[in-house]
């Protein structure tokens, strides 16, 4: 069989193991790219919380913070809401440490944004609304 190839046929050692390495290099190059563009990385939790729990916590407060004088029933704020209520119930039996934890970090947020501390908290709610509908959230008002 080799004598029906031309010798010219023949890669060479040096071009399979080159072209080798440098297909490995290509590839761990790519991969650490994906990496760091975050579509292989795990997900995180919100606002660097620690927990689901404390991140459900979070948004609650924002839900309810937004509008001072309370959120209309059946309002966007509302259904908010009641989606992080619901979300803390499905992740802990008890509530309160996740609420007050994440009370406590948004607080910390808010004070750390100074005068915008409202414009946070606007942000904060489209990115927790966001993160609501990732979690499988359907907002009615906005049908």
């Amino acid at each position: 069989m080799d004598k029906l190839r031309n010798e010219e046929d023949r890669l060479s050692p040096r071009v399979v193991w080159g072209g080798g390495v440098a297909l490995a290099a290509l590839l761990a190059v790519l991969f650490w790219a994906t990496w760091k563009s975050q579509f292989a990385a795990p997900p995180g939790y919100l606002f660097g919380t620690a927990t689901q729990a404390v991140e459900a916590g979070y948004c609650l407060t924002v839900a309810q913070v937004i509008v001072p004088s309370g959120a209309p029933v059946g309002s966007y704020f509302d259904e908010a809401a009641q989606f992080w209520v619901a979300r803390l119930k499905a992740l802990t039996s008890d509530m309160g440490p996740a609420i007050s934890a994440g009370r406590a970090r948004f607080g910390r947020d808010k004070v750390a944004a100074g005068a915008k501390g409202d414009v946070w908290a606007q942000f904060a709610m489209g990115e927790c609304s966001n993160r609501a509908l990732i979690y499988g959230a359907h907002f009615r008002s906005f049908d």
